[in-house]
């Protein structure tokens, strides 16, 4: 009787040992596909923010020569899809053909529908605009708009860091609210202009959507004999 428990006792050992062995196992490949995940959900937004870079003759959120002879202001919001798509595949160029060339002065204003997490992304990117690095936040914040919590405070903090801001007076400007009643007052501005959705653009006081915003600049630009 004896030899027969001690058989059973072994049994049963064996039988935990193999157990804690299928459960480690099971922790080892969730942990794996966890970093995994993280991985690939974290990596390449740390690679695009370290390519992000502002433009050339930028101040503020305006960037350009002032004197030139189109003025063009868009007005944008951060939970607009197209304004994600105008500010990351449009943009650049934009600068690049008509801004850099002396033609277009341009400048962002935010237009807030409402008063909920946007308003935090628009209120971080004027306040990163006093230290003339509104574009480069823009962007950050448009690449990062389709993931959960992406304009929470958190966040904020971490897009200002990845940008190399000067920390004390970001988070300086976040709490004063003096860039957010400046966005409250654009909004409303924007409504007194007319405009009702976004991206929306002035050009030369003319109110235009993306899709006809070039032949207008270009309209524009004959006017003005260029």
């Amino acid at each position: 009787m004896t030899h027969k428990n001690t058989q059973r006792e072994i049994i049963r050992a064996q039988h935990k040992q193999q157990a804690r062995k299928r459960t480690m196992g099971l922790v080892i490949g969730v942990l794996i596909l966890v970093a995994a995940f993280l991985l690939v959900y974290f990596l390449p937004r740390l690679l695009n923010a370290s390519k992000i870079q502002g433009y050339a003759n930028q101040n503020g959120r305006s960037v350009g020569d002032p004197n030139a002879p189109v003025k063009v202001v868009e007005f944008s919001s951060f939970s607009c899809s197209h304004c994600r798509t105008f500010a990351l595949e449009t943009e650049e160029q934009l600068i690049k053909d008509y801004v850099d060339t002396g033609k277009v002065y341009f400048t962002f204003s935010a237009f807030q529908f409402d008063e909920g997490e946007t308003m935090n992304a628009s209120e971080a990117a004027y306040c990163a605009g006093e230290q003339n690095r509104f574009f480069e936040m823009q962007k950050l914040l448009f690449e990062n708009s389709g993931f959960a919590g992406a304009f929470n405070e958190s966040n904020i903090s971490a897009y200002a860091k990845q940008l190399g801001l000067n920390l004390s007076d970001f988070n300086q400007c976040m709490e004063s609210d003096v860039q957010r009643s400046q966005i409250r007052t654009d909004t409303e501005n924007a409504r007194l202009l007319g405009v009702t959705g976004t991206p929306m653009f002035d050009v030369n006081g003319t109110l235009v959507y993306s899709n006809t915003l070039i032949e207008t600049i270009d309209a524009a630009l004959a006017a003005a004999g260029n």
